[in-house]
């Protein structure tokens, strides 16, 4: 946990903060929903930091299982779904989660009051997100497809989202099963809406026919060159480059499936193992690569060193000394991103917390995700909540006057994020602690970076 009391996850990867979340809403479900609840978090945060780390495990584990490791079929032997329609299958229901979570969290705030609850756009992506865990940890099975059942142990999510709906929306413990069965029913709906959605995508990207005039070697360099160009675009790609490296992925991928199914073919003329075979053939941690360049869109941008974010961060604030700092870069599958944090107090109960990341090659990503962070402005008797854009940067901020608690979060640049947390401060003082980062230097960053 950070200084804040809210979870650190837009810093890295995989940080303990995600660790630990996933562990404490699995384990003891009923104790994080009041921690949930409490804490500070923006859409951004939940998108970036929280579900498109997990939801990335389904589609991964999928592919994998698909198209990697193959089905086997009794009499018939192993099929594995051609590499090239098994990533495109990925990366478009990876994507598509995250309209899921926005639709489903909608419908939880829509569906508030009917169940006594108060509607909150905020809460309800939280108890969207967070239920999601079991289903998207269970997803892993689909690695060894004869497994694929025990994702039944997803279904543990509806109990999470049981217990999350009333602490979350406020709604009366006795109307949380009502609520919960409802939301489920319309969450089925939705899900099946974005089922035909991706077949439609799916399909129109494969949609190439046999002519006499056309190889199977045209066929695929076009079906290539289609996908290559709809995801490096979904997923915040902007340059010819990047769009040739997602290309490649596709084709290094589909060249491993290739290779995999010949090996096979040999192997069962000559009266070997041909699962044996096709999986030798099978580099797994490049076909994990070849993934994370498409899920970056092709991106390659560089994450700035964290000890450059680091002295970024003021030596003081007006009236407090700065206790710490911390820093930390991640990698995996190709993704990086860097941090830097800094505690700060006055000695007398106040304190404020300042990170800055970058989200280096998940730029793209965050971008999507910001999609999904519209304009929103709320007011409660002790305090607002609001999400603007001003000139061009995404700004939340939040204040309770009761216990002068708040944060003011931005995004500069389409990459940097800056989030400024406090506890015993006006939000004067916040604004102003945001001042004191120099944003004209995440211009030279990102420039230098290119």
């Amino acid at each position: 946990m950070s200084e804040s009391g809210a979870p650190k996850f837009a810093g890295g990867i995989v940080s303990q903060g995600l660790i630990d979340r996933i562990k404490n809403i699995i384990m003891k479900p009923a104790s994080e929903w009041q921690v949930i609840e409490s804490e500070s978090a923006t859409p951004q945060s939940i998108y970036v930091g929280y579900v498109a780390v997990l939801a990335a495990i389904g589609p991964i584990a999928g592919f994998i299982g698909r198209s990697v490791i193959g089905i086997s079929i009794p009499f018939v032997g192993t099929y594995r779904v051609p590499i090239l329609s098994g990533v495109i299958w990925a990366v478009v229901m990876y994507a598509l989660t995250f309209a899921g979570v926005f639709i489903v969290s909608f419908i939880v705030d829509a569906l508030a009051p009917t169940f006594g609850g108060q509607k909150d756009s905020l809460r309800a992506l939280k108890v969207t997100a967070y239920s999601f865990t079991a289903s998207w940890l269970a997803a892993i099975f689909q690695i060894i497809p004869m497994l694929g059942w025990l994702g039944l142990l997803g279904l543990y999510s509806l109990y999470l989202l049981y217990l999350g709906l009333p602490v979350l929306m406020r709604s009366p413990k006795d109307k949380a099963i009502g609520y919960t069965v409802v939301v489920c029913i319309c969450a089925i709906v939705a899900w099946v809406i974005i089922g035909a959605i991706s077949g439609a995508v799916i399909g129109s990207v494969g949609a190439y026919s046999v002519t006499g005039a056309i190889t199977q070697q045209e066929q695929d360099a076009a079906a290539t060159n289609t996908a290559s160009g709809i995801l490096s675009g979904l997923f915040g790609g902007q340059s010819a480059a990047d769009r040739e490296r997602v290309a490649n992925s596709l084709a290094s991928l589909q060249k491993m499936g290739q290779q995999a199914q010949q090996a096979e073919n040999a192997a069962r003329a000559s009266g070997g193992n041909p699962d044996a075979a096709g999986a030798s053939q099978v580099d797994v941690g490049k076909a994990l690569g070849a993934i994370g360049t498409i899920v970056t869109g092709g991106n390659q941008t560089k994450p700035v060193d964290f000890h450059k974010l680091r002295d970024m961060l003021p030596a003081s604030l007006p009236g407090m000394k700065r206790d710490s700092t911390s820093g930390e870069s991640n990698a995996a599958m190709g993704m990086a991103a860097s941090n830097a944090t800094a505690h700060y107090s006055n000695g007398s109960g106040g304190d404020v917390s300042i990170e800055i990341t970058d989200m280096g090659s998940l730029s793209g990503l965050a971008g999507f995700a910001a999609k999904f962070d519209p304009n929103m402005e709320r007011e409660t008797d002790t305090g607002y909540e609001r999400t603007t854009r001003i000139n061009g940067q995404l700004v939340h901020e939040q204040y309770d006057n009761s216990d002068r608690s708040g944060e003011v979060d931005i995004i500069a640049q389409n990459r940097f994020s800056v989030a400024i947390k406090g506890n015993g401060v006006d939000m004067n003082y916040l604004t102003g602690a945001l001042g004191q980062i120099d944003f004209n230097r995440f211009g030279v960053l990102a420039a230098a970076g290119k």
